[in-house]
């Protein structure tokens, strides 16, 4: 064999074995176990171990709306998913596919808003909720990153048809804030799903998008729909100026307090269910 041959031919095997290692740690890195894992990846071999051991479901909500022009339009949903993947890390369980349909809110006819039928959205989640409790899941947490008052009526109302239905399950279903006991650490877009979100997702924060919003005249927060809908650095934004109040350490920092009351509820209703069985 010559050079030329041998030099292809390391070339090739250098190759083959780099495509190997790359798809070694591929698998490693999706198919590795955790205490929690996403639904829609597990093989059905993982969803009996988890149903036998920690028989939790993680269900995150949210919509698809405007957020300002420094924020990501699935924020709600996402802030949910962010929550409920770090408390199912921590008791174990499943991780159910986000819901990005919710229904209510002002920002209905804003660019990129997406909402649904309110009846609509109350049948999906009875046909979820079920399915669950069929599959096997005894313990549901529903969180909810969108949280007009519609959103949160059908949401806690689908959780408590569920528990009337099921007594032997344990259910769940709040807004985010609800998590928060301090205070009420909810607005839209504002100081505090901004400071979440760059918490959980900072790639998909981007604060130089609020143009005008740290200059000395602009508004220091809005306090009503009119001023919310109002053009200007704070347009399609309630609550405090982000601009001004958002930051990751106060977004970590609430993220720490309600993920430790998510794991804390879970644990005492598995503890509950195992009791009863």
């Amino acid at each position: 064999m010559d050079f030329k041959a041998r030099h292809e031919g390391m070339k090739w095997a250098t190759s083959v074995g780099r495509h190997a290692l790359v798809s070694l740690l591929m698998t490693i890195q999706w198919r590795s176990p955790m205490p929690g894992m996403r639904y829609q990846e597990m093989l059905p071999h993982e969803l009996e171990a988890v149903l036998r051991a920690t028989p939790v479901a993680y269900f995150p909500l949210g919509t698809l709306e405007y957020h300002g022009p420094h924020l990501a339009i699935g924020n709600d949903a996402l802030k949910a998913e962010g929550l409920c993947e770090r408390a199912c890390t921590r008791t174990g369980g499943v991780l159910v596919p986000t819901l990005y349909w919710g229904i209510g809110g002002g920002h209905k006819e804003y660019p990129a808003s997406l909402i649904v039928r309110d009846q609509l959205l109350s049948d999906l989640l009875d046909e979820v909720l079920s399915g669950l409790y069929r599959v096997g899941f005894r313990v549901i947490v529903l969180v909810t990153g969108h949280y007009p008052g519609e959103q949160v009526s059908a949401v806690k109302g689908a959780a408590e048809r569920f528990a009337q239905a099921h007594p032997d399950a344990r259910i769940w279903a709040l807004p985010e804030y609800e998590a928060y006991p301090h205070e009420r650490r909810a607005d839209h877009a504002a100081k505090w799903e901004t400071s979440i979100l760059m918490a959980l997702r900072p790639e998909l924060v981007d604060m130089s998008r609020l143009v005008g919003a740290d200059a000395p005249h602009a508004p220091d927060a809005t306090h009503t729909l009119e001023e919310m809908n109002a053009p200007g650095p704070l347009h399609g934004i309630l609550g405090e100026n982000p601009a001004r109040y958002a930051s990751p350490r106060l977004g970590e920092e609430t993220v720490e307090v309600i993920v430790d009351h998510l794991v804390s509820w879970v644990n005492r209703a598995l503890a509950e269910i195992r009791t009863e069985r």
